[in-house]
């Protein structure tokens, strides 16, 4: 598998759109990158990875700061052509699509060395999102990019009816599309507002993906109540992403994340809001996040933590992907500015600090580098 991702979060749109900021969208949209650029995430090289956030973050050292002081991939831009994203604006519409669609073009033209070799993109969409209607098709959810305005004429500029991005990114481009979109599906009081579809394809490309929207059918999705500020479902998301593995090796599905994200929602907000995800195929979905191959063994030696930033005397528990405390390891006291762990199995882990602060660091073994936990 050869992956793909583009990666949007915009907080604060240009007075024209008329919409209040956000707090998480982009903090969101950080933290898909984060898990994308991660091998044992998305597995998403950084020149496969497009990356834009309004405003422009800075992240803290990790993955996507190394990703963002190196060589990133060009944007298509309406005007300029190829081009690295403007850090003073949001992107727009055109420039969202067409950039991983031109991507997607170059990709099914390539076999990367292998024939066999499947294709799949991700796609985060973080922001405020609404209903409107397209030419093609009835409503669907539209996500506000930066050029979004209140309608003139007969289109409105700015929006991207999701459920039409994703069969335009299966036609002659990608064999599977993965999609994320933490926005609002409310129905507009504009009936006017009208959406131009993106896909160049009027059928449904027998191709396997899904597509998670943070609520139902004409519903809000709200951000968390409590400092740090993120959207509710992409906490929900993030967190089922880098622990659920209910698989027999370890294997994420689709069908099995929309009902963890579904049941543990209600953690991050006490609206009453319920995400949606649909998928093809039935019934599990795509395999989103593969597992341990079986036979995977155990790695000789264990992962070192930086723990410089802690208290000596500090009580680090060791969890596995299931979140509970992995069987046969005690708990580690902090007596020195690193700690070595015993040899593990390859597999997703956490070092949670048993403060009482309910701070976690979430890694996978085997890695390359210690793992911070602060």
């Amino acid at each position: 598998m050869v992956n793909w991702a583009i990666v949007v979060g915009i907080n604060n749109y240009p007075e024209r759109a008329q919409q209040n900021p956000l707090f998480g969208a982009v903090a969101d949209a950080c933290d898909f990158a984060d898990w994308a650029l991660d091998l044992a995430g998305g597995a998403v090289a950084p020149e496969r990875l497009f990356f834009w956030t309004h405003p422009w973050p800075d992240p803290p050292p990790g993955r996507l700061t190394d990703y963002l002081a190196g060589p990133r991939p060009n944007w298509y831009h309406d005007q300029a052509g190829a081009m690295q994203p403007d850090q003073g604006r949001p992107p727009k519409a055109i420039e969202i699509t067409t950039t991983i669609e031109d991507a997607g073009r170059a990709a099914n033209g390539s076999d990367f060395g292998d024939d066999d070799a499947k294709r799949r993109v991700f796609v985060f969409l973080a922001g405020h999102g609404i209903r409107a209607r397209t030419f093609d098709r009835d409503e669907e959810t539209c996500f506000l990019a930066g050029d979004f305005a209140p309608p003139r004429g007969n289109l409105t500029p700015g929006l991207i009816p999701c459920d039409s991005f994703r069969r335009a990114l299966l036609h002659k481009r990608f064999d599977e599309a993965i999609i994320f979109t933490d926005c609002c599906r409310s129905i507009t009081a504009r009936s006017s507002l009208t959406a131009q579809q993106v896909s160049d394809f009027d059928g449904e490309p027998i191709l396997p993906w899904s597509i998670a929207f943070a609520a139902q059918d004409g519903e809000p999705a709200y951000e968390t109540a409590t400092p740090p500020i993120r959207g509710a479902f992409s906490s929900a998301l993030m967190r089922g992403l880098r622990t659920h593995r209910p698989g027999p090796v370890g294997e994420l599905h689709a069908v099995p994340l929309r009902e963890y994200v579904r049941t543990s929602i209600e953690q991050f907000t006490d609206s009453g809001q319920v995400p949606n995800l649909l998928c093809r195929p039935d019934p599990h979905g795509p395999l989103i996040v593969p597992g341990q191959a079986p036979g995977g063994g155990t790695i000789s030696n264990g992962p070192v933590l930086d723990v410089s930033a802690l208290a000596v005397g500090t009580v680090l528990i060791l969890k596995g992907g299931d979140l509970q405390p992995v069987p046969g390891v005690a708990p580690f006291t902090v007596a020195g500015p690193k700690l070595a762990l015993p040899p593990l199995p390859v597999g997703l882990y956490s070092v949670e600090i048993d403060d009482g602060s309910g701070r976690y660091e979430i890694f996978a073994h085997p890695r390359q580098g210690v793992v911070r936990v602060a």
